[in-house]
């Protein structure tokens, strides 16, 4: 796993070392600052940034004539002495916008920069099959509605895309999506031609894993106080397990696909030969090895209706049949092996199972001897789609400068 290559934004934005990208890089930190930590003070913000105070009014100037930071008088002020002046996030004038393709179709959420939510958009469709073809219509439909939306006071000014599957190394099309059964598919000529076509051609654009936007939206939403700064390790996914990691609160990419690839951990059954993890705990293996259902049924019914599967499987434990509960409590072993040899790797201090593994979780604890902590979550519809805003905006406050491009 790769150390990681942007810290403040979800992808890789390489700079160069000129002038220029010192300056964008330091307005960054200001915005991410801001983004975290909520209204400050001018003294608060160079304390964290280690800019002087001269600089950073400079700083903080530029950023205002961006619609970025608005400052105005705290909210408390002390009885004596000169009143402080606290600069907050505004963003207000510019959208950002999270999409999600997957096998039940494409979900839109639209927010100014500033967090505001704006608006949301569902069009729902099995997209299974291979054929991307109506994929890419309902992504054109679903710009559309983004930009036609947009009061005419506001500009869109990023876009993030979440797919299942890996990426291509240089992160425009998706290298492999099993569930979608894709390989190779170029999403950003259509992305960028309905952009253009809605006047939107400055947009920043960037795809992203399902897995990495999740962590995202929660340690920006849900999770956000109990994450933290720490270093979370994801293992979430609907039939089978996917992976993130985040390294002091931003996503870390670990490779040209972005992957965290934790289901291919080996792991070791007593009696048995190691096996990856991802084959011990995938939701057709459960079903199956536990004789809840047969392997052609358990196969088609985790493809087409993973929710449905996991009842089957849930219901069988409240059942109480043996077979069952002899396989999970076997999974959520393999499971523990996998958290220690992440955070012995990583130095990983909280682990999030989320998707099906966070409701098996939250029935059998995986043991583990690793010092972190482990939050067992299960679905939300909503979860990916939220981080893909997320990651709009952090894509939008790594670039500020740019924004009127």
């Amino acid at each position: 796993m790769g150390m990681n290559r942007h810290r403040g934004g979800l992808f890789d934005r390489g700079r160069g070392g000129d002038t220029a990208d010192l300056r964008e890089h330091n307005l960054a930190l200001v915005l991410r600052y801001l983004r975290d930590n909520g209204p400050s003070s001018r003294a608060q913000i160079a304390a964290s940034s280690s800019l002087g105070l001269s600089t950073l009014t400079g700083m903080i100037g530029e950023l205002k004539t961006l619609d970025l930071v608005n400052e105005g008088l705290a909210g408390t002020q002390p009885r004596l002495g000169r009143p402080t002046h606290a600069v907050s996030l505004s963003g207000d004038a510019w959208v950002v916008a999270g999409l999600r393709v997957d096998v039940e179709g494409v979900q839109a959420k639209t927010a100014t920069v500033g967090g505001d939510h704006l608006g949301s958009y569902a069009d729902r469709a099995d997209l299974r099959g291979g054929d991307p073809a109506p994929a890419i219509r309902m992504l054109r439909a679903a710009i559309d509605w983004i930009v036609e939306s947009i009061d005419p006071h506001r500009r869109l000014t990023a876009i993030t895309i979440s797919v299942p599957g890996t990426l291509s190394p240089c992160g425009d099309s998706v290298a492999r999506a099993e569930s979608l059964g894709w390989s190779d598919v170029d999403l950003m000529t259509c992305v960028r031609e309905q952009l253009q076509a809605g006047g939107c051609a400055g947009a920043i654009v960037e795809f992203a894993r399902d897995s990495a936007v999740a962590v995202l939206g929660l340690a920006r939403g849900e999770l956000r106080d109990r994450i933290g700064d720490r270093t979370a390790l994801y293992f979430g996914g609907e039939r089978t397990v996917v992976g993130a990691i985040l390294l002091a609160g931003e996503p870390l990419s670990s490779g040209p696909s972005g992957e965290a690839d934790f289901a291919r951990i080996p792991v070791q059954a007593p009696g048995r030969e190691a096996q990856r993890l991802g084959d011990v705990i995938d939701l057709s293996a459960l079903l199956t090895t536990s004789g809840v259902m047969a392997p052609d049924d358990a196969a088609e019914l985790v493809d087409r209706f993973p929710r449905e599967a996991l009842s089957a499987f849930v219901a069988a434990l409240s059942e109480g049949q043996e077979g069952a509960i002899a396989v999970l409590t076997g999974a959520m072993g393999a499971v523990g092996q996998a958290i220690e040899a992440a955070a012995a790797v990583l130095g990983g201090e909280l682990v999030v199972l989320d998707g099906y593994l966070g409701v098996l979780g939250s029935l059998v604890e995986p043991p583990f001897d690793a010092a972190v902590e482990v939050i067992a979550l299960g679905s939300h519809p909503s979860r990916v789609v939220d981080g893909a805003v997320y990651a709009a905006r952090d894509a939008r406050l790594a670039q500020p400068s740019r924004i009127r491009d």
